[in-house]
């Protein structure tokens, strides 16, 4: 039998999360969860697509009372048509200022760093793209060194040199057997909701059972939020505050398959290394650094070398849909020299979360 697949829309994920339950029953499986924007005068609204098996009345007995189901909610009226003028404007902007400075790097790279013509073009490329100026310089004369004076061949030279430097790895929602994963980073990066795009993905691509595990409660408000995705994906979520309440968590998940441990942003040292002390008394643990691509090269160079001494086994790249130069993510991949596990760019959970390739992560880097 087809099963009935829904969407409903709320103010907030508890009543769109009513919705759900109120008209598929307490069966009803989570197919995705994202924010929709409501528009210039409406505010965003939590969207949740669900599912849920037909099942069969046994035969010989009577059917028995189907409560109506709550009215749709209505659909989102198109876009206002200032809204669509505003945002075209703002796009044909950026692309002016873009054009523009591809330019004015492009003459201070020939004039002032003395590439040849060819180097120009493509160190321009890069500083456009975000990538930081000394490492976009030493990929160019690196380069030239192996391709010679042909733009073309530099820039396929250049690609060659970021793939060597950016490296992928296997999903992190896709590993054999019993599996720890703890993240850190700095506040705002979207750690907690990188960790609910993974555990929906376990759930639906590979049927894991996933538990969640917070030490994050220093910011008010954190263990809700877990809390929220957990009870959206029926799926534990534990709260420890130090090495023995981590360790009995650990132990009431042993059943688990994919455990998920979010932390707090910190930003001093002393803080950091304490943090990690904490995380590695977890055994097997795997840490993956998170870090945002909306900050730019200077910013995620100076987080990878916060957080370098914990020595993270992965790195995690967020919010590239909203980076003006989503480059700057390679002066973090050479400073923690790790393998990228995911990229996110978005909201959504879980279709915002990707597991890139390498030619993928050099596009990211370096365009088409």
């Amino acid at each position: 039998m087809t099963p009935t697949v829904r969407t409903f829309r709320a103010p907030d994920s508890a009543s769109a999360l009513a919705a759900v339950k109120a008209a598929l029953g307490p069966d009803a499986v989570i197919l995705s969860t994202q924010t929709v924007d409501g528009g210039l005068f409406r505010r965003p609204e939590v969207e949740i697509t669900a599912a849920v098996e037909p099942v069969a009345p046994p035969s010989r007995r009577p059917a028995a009372a189907v409560r109506p189901a709550p009215p749709p909610p209505p659909a989102r009226p198109p876009d206002d048509a200032v809204h669509d003028e505003l945002r075209l404007l703002r796009r044909s902007v950026e692309e002016t200022r873009r054009a523009l400075a591809a330019v004015t790097l492009e003459t201070r790279a020939g004039r002032e760093l003395q590439l040849p013509p060819a180097g120009a073009e493509v160190y321009a490329r890069l500083a456009g793209r975000g990538v930081e100026p000394a490492l976009a310089e030493g990929l160019v004369r690196s380069a030239l060194e192996l391709a010679g004076p042909d733009a073309g061949r530099v820039l396929s030279a250049v690609r060659d040199l970021l793939g060597e430097r950016l490296v992928p790895c296997r999903a992190p929602w896709l590993h054999d057997g019993r599996h720890v994963i703890a993240v850190v980073g700095p506040t705002g990066v979207g750690k907690t909701t990188t960790l609910a795009k993974m555990a929906a993905r376990a759930l639906l691509e590979t049927r894991k059972r996933v538990a969640f595990v917070t030490l994050d409660t220093y910011r008010v408000g954190a263990t809700e939020q877990l809390a929220r995705y957990g009870e959206i994906m029926n799926v534990p979520v534990l709260v420890a505050r130090d090495r023995g309440e981590l360790a009995g968590a650990l132990e009431r998940l042993a059943d688990a398959d994919l455990v998920l441990v979010d932390t707090a942003g910190r930003s001093s040292p002393e803080d950091v290394a304490r943090q990690a002390a904490l995380v590695r008394t977890i055994p097997r643990v795997q840490l993956h650094l998170v870090a945002s691509a909306a900050t730019g090269a200077q910013e995620l160079a100076g987080v990878a070398d916060r957080y370098r001494a914990l020595r993270p086994d992965r790195l995690v790249v967020t919010k590239v849909d909203e980076a003006v130069g989503p480059g700057g993510i390679l002066s973090a991949s050479v400073r923690i020299c790790r393998p990228i596990s995911c990229v996110t760019d978005g909201q959504r959970v879980p279709e915002d979360i990707h597991a890139f390739t390498g030619p993928e992560l050099v596009t990211l880097v370096a365009g088409q």
